[in-house]
């Protein structure tokens, strides 16, 4: 696992990033949030597109995902054009916003009275600002750059799944994790704004809640559909001629009587990969569908303080649980 772990904070993070991204210009469709949470936000999400990037052209280019048998190389040469069109279509996004002073939910109660004024005075409605149409078509760009990155890091893990009809669903599951780990990013900051602004509408945090526990519930239906992958066959057969091949070894000498397990003696995991799958159910599914159903009630209540210590606890659990996914989807690798 400590030779995948590269891989494992790679496919953790451009899921973070494009979750939350995606979330994050869903939001600004939806023109429901401030203006300046949009802004502070975009510029933290570009910072970790770029740190994603980065670690890509450091520890997951073609040339390393090539050195393992199991993925499929004839995707492993596209990863880097759509993440990097994914990062460069973000940088736009961000100045747009940053320019455009009429972004958010204000500009668009101020365009709704200004559209009221001039259909009761007769007058032409105003146009509505190039730079929102700017900002709006940049960011979809972005999301599709994004959406066309997962697709790719999910042909190139797919021959791990154990059939054809598996390696579909784990494309899925890519997608869905995205989605869990960005939603629930995006929902915990958003939550947080709350508390300066408590006026605000409930909407924009119980749509984002809402995207998390959808997302959720569609790693539960993908889960018994993906099988078993075939990292878990290669790691069981390699670990075979280990214990076959296993000797006796000589009586330590003086110069070994520090050592503390006796020789020969087998190493023990202190837990199987069936355990750890268990406790990746829990932690990734079971909790965090209760915590966020709690969130989500709680928003729908305006307790916002309490709903975003939830969403605290569904962001730790997230992402835990994805880390021990990755980590097992690719065991054996």
């Amino acid at each position: 696992m400590l030779q995948t772990l590269p891989l494992v904070l790679y496919i953790i993070m451009i899921e973070l990033t494009i979750g939350s991204v995606s979330v994050l210009v869903f939001l600004d469709w939806r023109n429901e949030v401030k203006r300046g949470f949009l802004v502070s936000y975009a510029f933290i999400y570009l910072a970790l597109a770029g740190l994603t990037y980065l670690f890509q052209q450091n520890f997951a280019t073609g040339e390393l995902l090539n050195t393992y048998r199991s993925l499929d190389h004839s995707w492993t040469g596209w990863q880097t054009l759509p993440l990097l069109l994914f990062f460069v279509l973000l940088i736009p996004y961000t100045l747009f916003l940053l320019l455009d002073k009429k972004a958010g939910v204000d500009g668009k109660v101020e365009y709704e009275k200004a559209e009221d004024e001039a259909q009761k005075e007769g007058k032409p409605v105003p146009r509505r600002s190039i730079l929102r149409g700017l900002r709006l078509l940049s960011g979809v760009a972005t999301v599709i750059a994004g959406l066309v990155t997962l697709l790719v890091l999910g042909m190139i893990f797919r021959p791990l799944a154990g059939s054809i009809a598996g390696g579909a669903f784990t494309v899925a599951g890519f997608y869905a994790a995205a989605f869990a780990l960005g939603g629930v990013m995006t929902a915990m900051w958003l939550g947080h704004w709350y508390l300066v602004t408590p006026a605000l509408s409930e909407r924009p945090l119980l749509f984002s809640t809402s995207v998390v526990l959808l997302a959720i519930i569609a790693q539960i239906i993908f889960l018994p559909l993906t099988g078993p992958t075939t990292s878990h066959a290669n790691q069981a057969s390699s670990s075979q001629p280990a214990v076959v091949a296993s000797t006796p070894t000589p009586a330590p000498t003086q110069a070994s009587s520090s050592q503390v397990k006796p020789a020969g003696q087998p190493v023990i995991t202190p837990l199987d990969t069936g355990a750890i799958s268990l406790l990746r159910i829990l932690v990734s599914f079971v909790l965090p569908l209760i915590l966020g159903g709690l969130s989500w009630k709680l928003v729908r209540d305006r307790s916002f303080q309490s709903a975003t210590g939830m969403l605290y606890l569904v962001v730790v659990l997230t992402l835990a649980g994805e880390i021990m996914a990755r980590g097992l989807f690719l065991m054996g690798l």
